[in-house]
């Protein structure tokens, strides 16, 4: 694919991850799974890295801004990193990655229900 449309593809999904970030990894996901790649632990690895700058870019941004509950953040921190390790540890025992990619598109396309309803 051509590398504009590569880098406009994820440019996209990056500022709507920094803005709002619900569902961000299912849509990075779909967006690597789209330009091509088909290693999903691949994927998976270098969604978490996007992930985790978009959420430090955005942060720093509502730090600057002075709009951070810090008792609350400080639990969600812990719960996330917790979350990210037990995921990553889960993900490299995946065997059957079709029925992951079945199960992949299906919490998407309910999310994408979900967040259109509300």
């Amino acid at each position: 694919m051509v590398p504009v449309l590569c880098g406009g593809a994820i440019l996209a999904v990056s500022i709507y991850g920094g803005y709002f970030n619900g569902g961000l990894g299912i849509m990075l996901l779909a967006t690597f799974s789209l330009l091509g790649h088909t290693d999903l632990h691949g994927m998976n690895g270098l969604k978490n890295l996007l992930s985790a700058v978009l959420s430090l870019i955005s942060a720093a941004a509502f730090v600057w801004a002075g709009l951070i509950a810090w008792e609350q953040a400080l639990i969600l921190a812990v719960s996330a990193t917790a979350g990210g390790y037990a995921g990553a540890r889960l993900s490299r025992r995946i065997v059957r990655t079709d029925l992951l990619r079945w199960f992949i598109t299906l919490v998407g396309a309910a999310m994408t229900i979900a967040f259109f309803l509300a």
